[in-house]
């Protein structure tokens, strides 16, 4: 391991991923009744969610099933199998060595049961249909990721029946004043269109909500941490979807990344991390938190699950 490994970044869409059977055999102790075609019992007994399901211990299983609507139970599930395949992939460990556990704050972690073992520093979100995880061999950095997507048409109704002022300040609770401001002043360049205005608008609210998550995710604090009015990202650059970014290499549903320089905590700069904001598809953002300035920083690589995971993990036990 070099002194500045690599920070990787995997995304997974689950959109297309373990499709709700049509048919499914029900149980004598499980009514029609009791087992909706729309519920994660249902969707559960679907051939491709059983045998990624099989994947998973006992304990995490169980957690996925908990969630009654099938698409909180798929991003569950993708979120668990991709900590799992990171620790593999980055601690050279079996499926079955690579256990999951929680840190003081509740945060996921792998804790080996050898001191001296491969360690590894990661973080997870989800929002959508997307999965993202960020991570980075060794335990001297701490990392954070979030995903936000648009949802143009209720906030945009909200904006047109209340103001967009007003609309703000309903989360001025987990801003600093100044990017309450911020946010409320911003005008988007380029645009004549009201309507335009106001997604571009938005846009840019998300864009400092994301940022500001995974931040707080890298220090791992939540929303509630006291100091939240005390951290302000100022300049926010507002990356571009892949539908308005001119790009000699394209990258499919990849669109611009922007860096976050100009970031304040109690009224000083912080010089001392890396926060990354990249745009995907038309209505997300995913931000990239790292708490070292200058960290080698791979470019997002979009995960197929069954060449990536599965065939992956496949490899590894034959081997």
């Amino acid at each position: 391991m070099g002194d500045n490994p690599e920070v990787f970044r995997w995304l997974l869409d689950v959109r297309l991923l373990w499709p709700v059977p049509e048919h499914s055999s029900q149980s004598t102790s499980q009514s029609a009744a009791q087992v909706k075609p729309t519920s994660t019992a249902h969707w559960a007994s679907g051939e491709d969610a059983k045998n990624a399901l099989h994947m998973l211990p006992q304990a995490e299983r169980a957690k996925v099933l908990r969630f009654y609507h099938p698409r909180d139970a798929k991003l569950s599930l993708a979120s668990n199998l991709l900590k799992h395949r990171a620790i593999t992939h980055a601690c050279n460990i079996s499926w079955s060595e690579a256990t999951i556990s929680e840190d003081h704050n509740r945060k996921p972690c792998y804790k080996p049961k050898d001191p001296n073992a491969s360690k590894l520093e990661f973080n997870v979100s989800h929002h959508g249909t997307l999965v993202s995880l960020v991570g980075c061999a060794g335990e001297t950095r701490k990392l954070g990721t979030d995903i936000v997507q648009m949802n143009w048409l209720k906030d945009y109704t909200s904006v047109l029946k209340d103001g967009f002022a007003t609309w703000v300040k309903v989360y001025e609770s987990v801003f600093s004043d100044r990017e309450v401001a911020d946010i409320i002043a911003y005008s988007p360049p380029g645009q004549s269109n009201p309507q335009d205005q106001i997604k571009a608008k938005l846009r840019h609210f998300y864009a400092h909500w994301c940022l500001r998550e995974a931040y707080i995710k890298m220090t791992g604090e939540a929303l509630l941490a006291p100091w939240l009015k005390d951290l302000e990202f100022r300049n926010v650059q507002v990356p571009s979807p892949a539908s308005q970014t001119s790009q000699e290499t394209p990258r499919g549903n990849w669109g611009q990344e922007c860096s976050a320089d100009d970031i304040w905590f109690e009224g000083v700069k912080v010089t001392d991390v890396k926060v990354e904001l990249q745009a995907f598809g038309e209505d997300y953002m995913i931000a990239t938190a790292v708490s070292e300035p200058k960290p080698s920083l791979s470019a997002f690589k979009e995960l197929d699950l069954k060449r990536d995971v599965f065939l992956q993990e496949a490899a590894a036990i034959s081997s």
